[in-house]
């Protein structure tokens, strides 16, 4: 968790994720993988094209406001982590 099907369509998506490139804005920290088996906790990411072998559908978003996760994304996987514990339940 999680494997993530991305979608066009806000309104679709379970999760609107808004990327940001200031690691102190985000709400979490991830790490994104082509492996589907590294993907065990929340802040690494896995994508399948597959909408129903997803977790969750996410859309991402342009503007920060209209999430409802901000992420920042890095090449480390041991720096992926909640800066915002408190919205751990969206994945």
């Amino acid at each position: 968790m999680p494997k993530l099907f991305i979608t066009d369509v806000p309104s679709a998506a379970d999760v609107k994720v808004f990327t940001t490139d200031i690691r102190s804005d985000a709400d979490l920290v991830i790490y994104e993988t082509t492996d589907a088996w590294a993907a065990t906790e929340s802040p690494v990411w896995c994508y399948t094209e597959v909408q129903g072998e997803a977790d969750k559908i996410i859309c991402f978003v342009d503007s920060q406001w209209e999430a409802d996760l901000t992420v920042f994304k890095t090449d480390v996987s041991s720096d992926a982590g909640w800066n915002n514990a408190g919205k751990s339940g969206l994945l």
